[in-house]
């Protein structure tokens, strides 16, 4: 006897909770992924999408329109079947089918309506939710002879309205949540206030190119630029990859080890205008920096603006994510995208994937002209940090904080109970595994800081007379002290109404120098120095003195943070909360510790200053 597969109890029950839990910001990209490889199967000069707004009872509807091979009646039907595919094979790696039904039916539950022309005769379809059948269905229509089909010939319905049905061509409509959901203005729900240029934007950012010969449509009044109130005029979108001969330089570096390749691109404004190179190139669109995983010529992962300000430091980018691109890109076979293709996750374990996971390959391959960058982002450093830093680093030192040390290892770390409540061993540990039969040679998921802490069994004792070297004194580099005073750059940072963040996989503490506190203090110092010959000189003196303080003072907390790393009580989850920006905002409060020291130091000035005049 053949062993017996296994059924579904309830499939309507399963069929609703697939499709109500999909995610719907997934839903432009299904939908064109689709239009685009059925496009790259029309002869050549005529692989073509288009998107474009149809008017239905007088709303406008998001239509997607490409060339290929149409479908029949009975194909459609395949179809509009969830995980069903036709002319393409189904695959947990590929393109397989269930996701642009899915996520349409999430944001478009009154209905998807599907047309396609093969061999000049043209058929439809409907799919959307019955409330009264409360699941997912093929809607059925009534024909004056008082029968009805779900799938019907329109044909002659296509031809009155203009539409050629010379070559075989597929168009899909989304009515979205009702009859007056106007789809192009706000395609993923009504309500949600998108962008007008929202979905060739979706497009450029997930798609890294689109198949051969493919060209892209979008009607105006769906793109940047004119055209917003016209319709029936198009502008052609392209990739980020078609128009990087336009933008100034760029560069693709490798990692031999692992096959991945990190490109960097600087994408500034453009002399002439207040828009970025990228945009400039790509009209449909708006672009901006970001950071992105790319895998099989697609984006995830993907931060841009804000998002991507935020979280640069820690891939060597302190300043400049504003012009500063990062792709990583990653070889084939090296992930898995997520059920709905939203993510990706590692092929060992299933574990997601991000872009976090290859900082440090980032940082470790970039070239020179882009650190010029970096530099030349970087706001001009109006009083020297040297001193604060100094002192930070002999504090560091008589903790005797030890460092993290970073080294890769063969295989992926193995976790045991202890580390994943998050306590480390006090000695890293690594297990032999079998290499997931699908990952390439070489191609391991990147290596985690290993944190070497105390432990009783390691205590070696000194002989008689001997004492600490200069270099074992050095354990821990200090903090690198930025301290921010443009507020567009401290919000970017996630800085707004606190005081400080630590980066600490670059060592780097940023400093909000526009935090409450600063001005309180400076206000204090001022006022001691009201007699001064140029109050406002004396004023400015006095921010600067409340600026370095207020840098010290959380300098002094992380360091003391970062000493917490020799206790077996203290996690890896403890230590990160001691250098939140909350924790640190708290540590900066308490200003009036610092007075002394800021009068010390404003007295210092003035006295340097008086003798540099006299000179």
């Amino acid at each position: 006897m053949r062993s017996e597969h296994l059924g579904i109890g309830d499939r309507t029950f399963l069929i609703n909770r697939l499709i109500q839990q999909a995610p719907i910001n997934t839903l432009i990209r299904e939908f064109f992924k689709n239009a685009d490889e059925n496009a790259a199967l029309a002869p050549d000069g005529r692989r073509i999408v288009e998107i474009y707004p149809t008017v239905i009872d007088g709303v406008r509807k998001l239509t997607l329109w490409n060339t290929g091979i149409g479908m029949s009646a009975a194909e459609l039907k395949i179809a509009t079947d969830l995980s069903s595919s036709v002319n393409k094979l189904m695959s947990l790696d590929g393109n397989f089918g269930i996701g642009a039904k899915v996520s349409g039916l999430a944001a478009s539950p009154d209905g998807i309506r599907y047309r396609s022309c093969k061999n000049c005769e043209v058929n439809e379809v409907t799919i959307g939710y019955d409330e009264a059948e409360e699941t997912y269905v093929r809607f059925a229509v009534q024909f004056p002879d008082g029968t009805s089909e779900s799938i019907y010939d329109v044909t002659a319905t296509v031809q009155a309205e203009g539409t050629s049905i010379d070559e075989d061509w597929t168009e899909v409509v989304l009515f979205g949540e009702g009859p007056a959901h106007d789809t192009v203005a706000e395609p993923i729900g009504t309500g949600v206030a998108v962008d007008r240029s929202f979905i060739a934007t979706s497009i450029f950012r997930r798609f890294v190119q689109f198949s051969p010969g493919v060209q892209v449509r979008v009607d105006v009044s769906m793109t940047k630029g004119g055209g917003k109130d016209e319709t029936g005029k198009s502008r052609q979108l392209k990739t980020l990859d078609d128009i990087l001969d336009r933008l100034p330089p760029h560069e693709d570096v490798t990692d031999v080890s692992t096959g991945i390749t990190v490109r960097y691109i600087h994408d500034p404004k453009h002399e002439g205008s207040g828009h970025t190179y990228s945009s400039r190139a790509n009209a449909a669109t708006g672009s901006t920096t970001f950071c992105a995983l790319v895998y099989k010529g697609e984006r995830y992962d993907f931060r841009t603006q804000k998002v991507w300000s935020s979280v640069a430091p820690t891939f060597g980018i302190p300043f400049g994510s504003k012009v500063l691109t990062i792709e990583i890109r990653l070889p084939n076979q090296a992930a898995f995208p997520s059920q709905y293709r939203d993510s990706l996750t590692w092929r060992h374990d299933r574990s997601p994937l991000t872009a976090d996971h290859y900082a440090y390959l980032v940082r470790e391959l970039m070239p020179d002209w882009v650190k010029d960058v970096i530099r030349s982002e970087s706001p001009d450093g109006a009083d020297d940090l040297n001193d604060l830093q100094s002192d930070l680093q002999t504090l560091l030192d008589e903790l005797r904080v030890p460092t993290k040390v970073m080294k890769r290892t063969p295989q992926p770390t193995a976790f045991t109970e202890q580390n994943t409540a998050g306590i480390p061993e006090p000695e890293a540990t690594t297990l032999e595994s079998e290499q997931d039969e699908d990952t390439p040679e070489g191609l391991v998921p990147p290596t985690k800081r290993t944190e070497q802490r105390a432990s009783a069994s390691r205590v070696r004792y000194a002989p008689d007379g001997a004492t600490a070297s200069k270099l074992a004194r050095a354990l821990e580099r200090a903090p690198e002290i930025k301290i921010l005073t443009d507020p567009d750059e401290i919000a970017d940072r996630g800085l707004k109404g606190r005081a400080a963040r630590f980066y600490g996989e670059v060592q780097t503490l940023f400093v909000n120098g526009l935090y409450p506190v600063v001005a309180k203090m400076a206000d204090e110092l001022a006022n001691e120095f009201g007699d001064a010959e140029d109050p406002d000189e004396a004023r400015s003196i006095a921010l600067q003195a409340s600026q370095r303080t207020l840098a010290y003072r959380v300098g002094k907390a992380t360091c003391f943070a970062l000493a917490k790393r020799l206790l077996d009580d203290w996690s890896t989850e403890d230590l990160e909360r001691a250098t939140s920006p909350e924790s640190l905002s708290m540590a900066a409060d308490d200003y009036r510790q610092s007075l002394a020291a800021g009068r010390k130091w404003i007295k210092d000035r003035i006295r340097i200053a008086g003798v540099a005049a006299l000179g």
